[in-house]
C-alpha cells in the first residue's frame, strides 16, 4: 500500500478505475466488492456483477495473449500476410476492454409479520410494491 500512496488516499475503499484496476498498480491488480470506492452501493448484487465482469476480462486478457503469441509467431516464421492479417484482427478486438456497467435488478427485504417489499426497476424507473402472506 505504501508504494501506491497518493493513489490511495480514500477512506471508504480501494480506488479503481472503470475497469475495476487499483488505482497506481501496473494494471494487474484487481479489486472488487466493498472494499472499493465506487460510485456503486456496496452490495452483493454489485460484486456479483463485478465478478462476473472480471471472469469475463481475465478470459478476454488470455485471449488477448495468445493471439500476441501468434502474431508474433507468424511474423516470425514469415507467414503469409493474410495470415499475420487475420491474427492481427483477433488481437485488435481482444485487446479493447469495455468499462464495467453496473445494472441494478431491484431488491426485496422482508420486513417483518409475513411481509415484504420489493423495489424494482420498470420502464425509466422504479416500482415498488409491498407483498402480504394470505
Amino acid at each position: 500500500m505504501a508504494k501506491l500512496g497518493e493513489h490511495q488516499q480514500n477512506r471508504r475503499g480501494l480506488n479503481v478505475d472503470d475497469h475495476l484496476v487499483l488505482a497506481g498498480s501496473d494494471g494487474s491488480i484487481f479489486a472488487l466488492g466493498d472494499c472499493t470506492a465506487t460510485s456503486y452501493a456496496p452490495t452483493a448484487q454489485v460484486a456479483a456483477q463485478q465478478g462476473h465482469y472480471l471472469a469475463r476480462m481475465f478470459t478476454q486478457i488470455a485471449a488477448r495473449d495468445k493471439y500476441q503469441v501468434e502474431v508474433d509467431e507468424l511474423k516470425r516464421i514469415k507467414a503469409p500476410l493474410e495470415e499475420v492479417d487475420t491474427a492481427t484482427k483477433k488481437l485488435n478486438k481482444a485487446s479493447v476492454f469495455r468499462p464495467f456497467h453496473y445494472t441494478h435488478q431491484g431488491s426485496l427485504a422482508y420486513i417483518g409479520s409475513d411481509r415484504a417489499i420489493a423495489d424494482m426497476p420498470f420502464m425509466n424507473g422504479n416500482v415498488s410494491s409491498l407483498f402480504m402472506k394470505r
